[in-house]
């Protein structure tokens, strides 16, 4: 039996703690800046396409990701997979190198359009759009697809983790305490329905030096699907200059 041991917590592989295993103590949960009915707020985050068109692009592709997770088609694929593949030929021809690629996302400060969960020039990205409300919590209201699927029917647990933890860390980046995130501690208090709209809210709660937490929940209506509780950490250079 394997063993493993995070925060004080030992459990063996199975996920069930050992005996005398001691845990940390639940988040407590402020629920009210929480609640999904509050809003509409300010749009943040977004971005117009460039003169290139990569958004377009990426819609387009998007839309055959969504068709071809499970897909059933009644068509022979054959020719337009060949279509398809002449037009990934062109694109990689035509491409920089991914090292280019990264060199210019982080010099031009465009990391958000490459955002695994906003970016909209990444294909990967969910269809979350901010609203910052007055008090500086962040929501976003969105449906996703199967596929982000994990149990049927329902939200795979780890793309409700990544939810949790950029709708916190953007929430403390409006707010002047962006940092790193160190842990996030989840409650999966339900399933998140795929296919039906939910809504996901974040704010930070307390700062404490570098240290700053910050909560955030999801519904599906009025039903609670999960609560989360983050800490993030500010680097010493970010905090000394001012950075965000």
């Amino acid at each position: 039996m394997l063993v493993n041991e995070v925060d004080g917590v030992v459990a063996a592989s199975g996920g069930a703690p050992a005996p005398g295993a001691v845990r940390r103590a639940r988040p407590e949960i402020d629920l009210g800046p929480l609640d999904p009915t509050r809003g509409p707020g300010a749009p943040v985050d977004r971005a117009d396409d460039d003169e290139a068109g990569l958004f377009a692009l990426v819609d387009q592709v998007r839309r055959i990701r969504a068709l071809t997770t499970g897909g059933i088609f009644d068509t022979d694929l054959g020719p337009l997979t060949e279509r398809l593949r002449g037009v990934a030929d062109e694109l990689e021809a035509a491409s920089a190198t991914p090292q280019h690629r990264l060199e210019t996302m982080w010099s031009n400060r465009r990391y958000m359009t490459n955002c695994p969960v906003v970016g909209r020039a990444n294909l990967v990205a969910l269809p979350a759009e901010y609203e910052l409300l007055e008090d500086g919590t962040l929501r976003a209201e969105l449906t996703l697809g199967i596929e982000y699927q994990g149990p049927p029917g329902r939200v795979h647990g780890g793309i409700v983790s990544l939810l949790f933890d950029a709708v916190l860390g953007r929430a403390n980046h409006h707010a002047g305490t962006t940092g790193m995130t160190m842990y996030l501690d989840i409650d999966y208090r339900g399933a998140t329905p795929l296919l039906e709209p939910i809504v996901v809210t974040g704010r930070p709660v307390r700062v404490e030096g570098r240290k700053v937490w910050a909560q955030g929940a999801i519904h599906a209506g009025n039903r609670l699907c999960a609560t989360a509780e983050g800490l993030f950490v500010r680097p010493e250079g970010w905090v000394r200059d001012g950075g965000h």
